[in-house]
């Protein structure tokens, strides 16, 4: 199984998009409420070298090679915040040796206010921050944040950006039921949007299972309002269709590797499968996984997930063998 990424896997955004995972598992500044991979433990405010630049880019270079370079974006997310990796902009002009289709950036655009986190960004075509709130009470309760981070420093910070980024910026309005979905916190999330300069705006939802039980998707009126609010709204609350091309001759390694950064639906799961598996085989192997701790299964709304056990489940991430980030 791989350490540094996975896929390609289907995007909303970006297409197949091969995924790259600069910092380990939930090293985060934020503690967002809907996030699929759990709460942050551990709250990091400081940029580190916590992978080594050369293992990463010879991993996305082996991985472009065994799924033939068929993609279309090598995208930089991370199982938490990317810009907190202090080599990203390195892993990013080093894959640029071998790899001429897009380059994207998944962030919560908290680092901006740094001179080096911009300049890191200036490596990529596409920079996509979440702008998910237009006034400080909504940002915190959104993200909760470390308590160093403010809504008009993350903004300050990728405006400036804007002034000298020749690429394009998308930003990702995440809504939750309750919370940011009303018309006042979409007014101030339009306002937010127009300051940074966005080109693009995708409006999202917990489609997965999230990090706390109550948190749900907007009702579909909530989305079409915020489809008519905010500047060239996307929508992007649908689940994700497409294939999940394997860089692993072994499918169930395939699904393992996947599951720890993005859990899988019972479909998605049986289109890898059942390439070598019959249908009963399928569901012995995927109670095998779950009894070793491999996998979990998760509810979130009428749809089943299986994903990797999260930190402080009983079934750690250590049980799974190596780490898969």
């Amino acid at each position: 199984m791989s350490d540094f990424v996975f896929g390609p896997v289907p995007s909303r955004r970006f297409g197949r998009s091969l995924g790259v995972n600069p910092v380990p598992f939930k090293t985060c500044n934020y503690s967002c409420i809907y996030c699929q991979l759990g709460r942050t433990r551990h709250i990091r405010s400081e940029r580190c070298e916590y992978s080594p630049t050369s293992e990463v880019v010879d991993e996305i270079r082996s991985s472009l090679e065994a799924c033939h370079y068929r993609a279309d974006f090598v995208t930089f997310m991370g199982e938490g915040e990317p810009t907190l990796a202090m080599n990203l902009g390195d892993m990013a002009h080093a894959t640029r040796d071998f790899w001429k289709g897009g380059m994207g950036l998944i962030t919560n655009g908290s680092m901006f206010f740094s001179p080096e986190v911009r300049e890191t960004a200036m490596e990529f075509d596409v920079v996509s921050p979440t702008i998910a709130a237009g006034d400080e009470r909504t940002y915190r309760r959104m993200h909760r944040p470390h308590r160093s981070f403010t809504l008009q420093k993350m903004l300050e910070g990728l405006a400036e950006f804007r002034r000298s980024f020749p690429g394009e910026i998308w930003a990702e309005v995440m809504l939750v039921r309750g919370v940011n979905d009303s018309l006042e916190s979409l007014q101030s999330i339009r306002s937010a949007i127009l300051s940074i300069g966005a080109d693009r705006t995708f409006v999202a939802a917990p489609i997965r299972p999230p990090a706390e039980d109550w948190v749900l998707p907007p009702e579909r009126v909530a989305v079409d309002l915020a489809l008519e609010v905010l500047p060239g709204a996307e929508d992007m609350t649908y689940p994700e269709s497409g294939e999940f091309t394997g860089i692993s001759p072994d499918p169930i390694a395939h699904i393992l590797t996947i599951a720890a950064s993005h859990p899988l639906r019972m479909d998605q799961i049986e289109a890898i499968l059942f390439a070598e598996y019959s249908e009963d085989e399928v569901v012995r192997i995927l109670n095998g996984l779950i009894e070793e701790g491999r996998l979990e299964r998760k509810r979130y709304g009428e749809t089943v997930f299986y994903r990797a056990p999260l930190p402080g489940t009983n079934l750690s991430r250590a049980s799974r063998g190596p780490p898969t980030r």
